[in-house]
């Protein structure tokens, strides 16, 4: 699933199962050492750009089409920038100069970035004259996927689906924004609570019944 949603904006129908094997044995291809150290990875809180799910056929079983539009607002790109440039700091801080190789300037640990296979988009020679660039060349979405299913659109504010009897989604997918972190006890307390609200809902039901048939 990881590989599939680094596709970002690669059109969806050159988004062939071979594409998708040629990535992945490029990432099972990287030399061990490159995981020795360690990564610094710049996340987009609330991105501006929205994408679009399209469902390709009635079979539940089918993949459906993903876009995510990465970047398409450039308030977006903006923010990476300026996310790259702190990361920059960081790097060539006095504090972290112990875990820095003299031998690897900051332009070249961002070309050796941009030249692994995080993503299916093309690669460019030297991403690291350009921060641009290096955004969009290693954009990627890292699990949590949210926001195919929500409130208003698919679901109502019981999350019930619109147009469906006796179904209710209650997960991430209902999520307009990303909890920034894990999203695993948001999605928890959300179970919880809906749970409890439609067990409370039956109770009330079935104590309504019960003292209506004893009317009766």
């Amino acid at each position: 699933m990881t590989q599939i949603g680094q596709l970002s904006r690669v059109p969806p129908k050159e988004r062939t199962q071979e594409a998708i094997d040629k990535a992945i044995e490029a990432m099972e291809g990287l030399d061990q050492a490159a995981f020795r150290g360690g990564f610094i990875l710049e996340k987009i809180m609330g991105p501006i750009s929205s994408g679009h799910l399209e469902l390709r056929s009635r079979d539940p079983n089918e993949n459906p089409s993903v876009t995510f539009n990465y970047f398409q607002d450039p308030q977006d790109l903006e923010r990476c920038v300026q996310g790259l440039r702190t990361v920059e700091k960081i790097i060539e801080s006095k504090a972290f100069s112990p875990f820095r190789y003299p031998n690897l300037p900051i332009p070249v640990l961002l070309n050796m970035t941009a030249n692994s296979p995080v993503n299916l988009l093309p690669k460019h020679t030297n991403s690291s004259l350009s921060l641009q660039q290096f955004c969009r060349d290693t954009v990627m979405t890292i699990w949590h996927y949210h926001g195919g299913c929500q409130v208003g659109k698919v679901v109502d504010r019981d999350y019930k689906v619109l147009g469906v009897d006796a179904l209710r989604v209650i997960d991430g997918s209902t999520f307009n924004y990303s909890p920034g972190t894990n999203p695993q006890a948001t999605v928890m307390m959300l179970g919880r609570y809906m749970g409890v609200k439609i067990l409370t809902q039956r109770l009330r039901a079935t104590s309504a019944d019960q003292t209506h048939q004893q009317i009766v």
